[in-house]
Order: C-alpha cells, then sequence, then structure tokens
C-alpha cells in the first residue's frame, strides 16, 4: 500500500510539472524552474534553478529533478529537489522554498508562483 501511495505522489509530482519556466517569488528570493527536457516532453526529470537574492543581487544555478518533502496532512509535498554539496534546496509546488544545510535548516520562505 506504501509503494502505491508512493507511486501515485510521484505521478502527481511528474503531473504538475512545468512545460516551460516558472518564477517563484518569496521575500528574499526570486528561483526560476526550467525544465531542460524540451517543450514535448511530459515527464521531464531534470530542471534548472536560478535563484537570485533579492537584497544583493547574489545567484546560483543548480540542477535538479521533481522532489517530495513530508510535510503535514493538507499541504502538497510535491516540487522540485537540488542539491549543492551539503545543501539542499526544495521549491514546493505550493510556493515553499526551503533550504537545508545538512539538518539544519537555514531558509523556509513561502512565495507566490508567476509564469
Amino acid at each position: 500500500m506504501k509503494r502505491l501511495a508512493a507511486t501515485l505522489a510521484l505521478f502527481a509530482a511528474c503531473a504538475t510539472t512545468p512545460l516551460h519556466a516558472a518564477t517563484l517569488e518569496t521575500r528574499s528570493y526570486t528561483v526560476e524552474i526550467t525544465p531542460l527536457c524540451g517543450e514535448r516532453v511530459t515527464d521531464c526529470e531534470q530542471f534548472a534553478y536560478a535563484g537570485t537574492h533579492n537584497r544583493n543581487g547574489s545567484r546560483i544555478n543548480l540542477t535538479g529533478k521533481p522532489g517530495m518533502r513530508a510535510c503535514p496532512p493538507g499541504c502538497d509535498p510535491t516540487g522540485y529537489q537540488f542539491y549543492k554539496g551539503n545543501v539542499s534546496y526544495f521549491v514546493g509546488s505550493d510556493g515553499w522554498l526551503i533550504v537545508h544545510d545538512g539538518r539544519k535548516t537555514v531558509l523556509r520562505e513561502r512565495g507566490t508562483w508567476r509564469n
């Protein structure tokens, strides 16, 4: 049963992936998520992350894939997962930008998507 739930959740994540670039704007960051598979691929597994700090303009570019996060009932666990060394970046379909350095959460901001 757990395997079926995980499969359905992964299917939902793939079904909600953008076919073109989408931008998440939070209080501190602007993040553009772009599929790297071309326009005709509906089950893209590779995405680019271009993040810009809104105050100082510093940028980071990463590649990653669709991902899921643990969250309480009622939240949307789907999104995109990116890594740079020990730092993980999760960009949620529900607008959450969550950054972990190892086990420590260093950023947790909710923003709005614009296309």
